[in-house]
């Protein structure tokens, strides 16, 4: 069982998800990362005395998120790719949810990801008869992401 995380308390995962509307389309064994930035703009302000040279919150870039899992025979994320790739753009935008999970299985941290698509999908190298797992990577986009409780 899951011991309770106190604010100050990092966040270990075991395992990260992508939930659409109540169902666990894909689940992933690393998280590569979560972008989200806003460009800086520079404004000159001046006034009798000096000229200001200020840094202003400027546009803001789609959330993206990167992850990765050892391939397996499910077909959802291909075909939520492959409705991006003909240009679906309804059934490509998706809300979902991204959740974490503890190694006891318990969800530690969500994330909401409001109008999402798969941007690539790549599928690593791998010889024949090589013993490793041959890798997946998604990198999804999304017009907003939020931090809810788990």
């Amino acid at each position: 069982m899951s011991q309770g995380l106190g604010p100050g308390d990092a966040i270990t995962a075991a395992r990260f998800s992508i939930v659409i509307d109540g169902y666990q389309i894909a689940s992933f064994s690393e998280l590569v990362g979560i972008t989200t930035e806003v460009e800086p703009v520079e404004l000159m302000a001046s006034s009798d005395k000096e000229v200001l040279l200020k840094k202003l919150p400027g546009k803001r870039k789609p959330p993206t998120l990167t992850l990765k899992r050892g391939k397996n025979q499910s077909m959802e994320l291909w075909l939520w790719h492959e409705a991006v790739l003909m240009g679906d753009i309804i059934a490509a935008r998706k809300s979902c949810s991204l959740v974490m999970y503890a190694t006891d299985g318990t969800p530690v941290a969500r994330y909401h990801l409001e109008m999402a698509w798969p941007s690539k999908l790549e599928v690593g190298a791998l010889k024949a008869g090589a013993s490793e797992v041959l890798m997946e990577t998604v990198t999804l986009v999304c017009e907003h992401i939020q931090r809810v409780a788990p």
